[in-house]
């Protein structure tokens, strides 16, 4: 008998790339194939632009909707075919979109996706499974981050308490307490503001192992300056995205600084912003997991390391791919919603249980 296949595709706050992996779930979650495809350069430009810029004519929203729809369909066909797997096998593709905007402190809060589902399922054939961040705030939550639970089922060690933390271009983890014991929390920056920096002034797409920032030294006048931003005030569980952390909330004093200092600085906030509030929350002396392209920057991650009284091990380490597991776990929940299981929300007073993602169908 062929196994239930379950694929996710999403590209996540660096718009970077199109993740896809293909699940099959029973008494375990197995990877069954994964396919990472690059954003072409101009496509990653305009969907900085919007995102930073914060508009756009409706004619151009909805032509980049489409764009990027045709750009899923094409990246998730071509995912198939390399994977050999049979179409008939396949029980939904999960979709997050492209997130260009994330506004969860509105009296109407929102967050905002392109990648239009239905292009998906007509040029795929297949059902799809899209727009889970809105239904989580119907809920009650703020559309972010969503994974917890998934963490929960894949890193569950009994009486091992985990941190499973995910480096995008924003950073979240989640706290593994229990089967039972479902949290988690945006943090801050991860390789947003980063990545900016490099594309807007030193014409790279990011700084590879962080081998210019582990040259540098720490602006502590900036740095400081930056780790007062309110979004660190804010109680936990919360979310954020790039409309906040991103190149403009750089000093323009800061910004004439030498490279490596400015992106020596920049790691330093982005690990700062990860220890504190693994601190704040009392969630110490356990495991740290990183996940997330964040991951590959060695310098990153050894700031992590030098900071926590935790010990970090990166998900491959434990036969995880770290660029596999967000999409991982769409395909997950895009499991859970058609077969009519609900996923936890946190909300500021408690948790609820309710079904995530709109069903699209030819």
């Amino acid at each position: 008998m062929n196994k239930k296949i379950y694929i996710g595709a999403m590209t996540g706050t660096s718009h970077d790339a199109i993740d896809i992996s293909f699940l099959s779930i029973g008494t375990k979650i197995n990877l069954e194939f994964f396919h990472s495809i690059k954003l072409p350069k101009y496509l990653r430009l305009k969907i900085k632009k919007l995102i930073e810029n914060n508009e756009s004519s409706l004619s151009d929203l909805g032509t980049i909707n489409k764009e990027i729809g045709f750009l899923f369909s094409k990246s998730i066909n071509q995912a198939i075919e390399l994977s050999k797997i049979k179409k008939s096998s396949i029980e939904c593709v999960a979709i997050s979109g492209q997130t260009i905007r994330h506004e969860i402190n509105k009296r109407f809060p929102f967050s905002m996706q392109i990648g239009d589902p239905n292009i998906v399922a007509k040029e795929t054939g297949l059902l799809v499974v899209s727009d889970f961040r809105n239904m989580h705030i119907a809920h009650g939550g703020e559309g972010a981050p969503l994974v917890p639970e998934f963490h929960n089922q894949l890193f569950y060690k009994a009486r091992n308490p985990r941190i499973i933390l995910n480096i995008g271009g924003i950073s979240n983890y989640s706290f593994i307490k229990n089967r039972n014991d479902v949290w988690g929390t945006d943090v801050g920056p991860g390789n947003a503001i980063l990545d900016a920096y490099c594309s807007d002034f030193l014409h790279i797409p990011f700084d590879r192992n962080g081998a210019i920032a582990a040259k540098g030294k720490v602006d502590q006048v900036e740095l400081k300056r930056l780790l007062q931003n309110n979004f660190f005030k804010r109680k936990c569980p919360k979310s954020t995205g790039k409309e906040l952390f991103n190149i403009k909330i750089l000093s323009k004093k800061f910004l004439k600084k030498k490279a490596e200092d400015i992106l020596c600085t920049l790691v330093e906030f982005s690990a700062k912003s990860i220890i504190n509030s693994i601190h704040k929350n009392g969630h110490n002396n356990c495991d740290i997991i990183i996940c997330g392209g964040g991951a590959h920057n060695k310098y990153l991650v050894k700031r992590i390391s030098e900071m926590a009284s935790n010990n970090v091990i990166l998900s491959s380490d434990l036969g995880h791919d770290v660029f596999a597991i967000e999409s991982m776990a769409f395909a997950w929940m895009g499991y859970k919603r058609v077969n009519n299981e609900t996923l936890t929300v946190q909300t500021s007073s408690k948790n609820v249980k309710g079904l995530l993602g709109s069903i699209t169908k030819i």
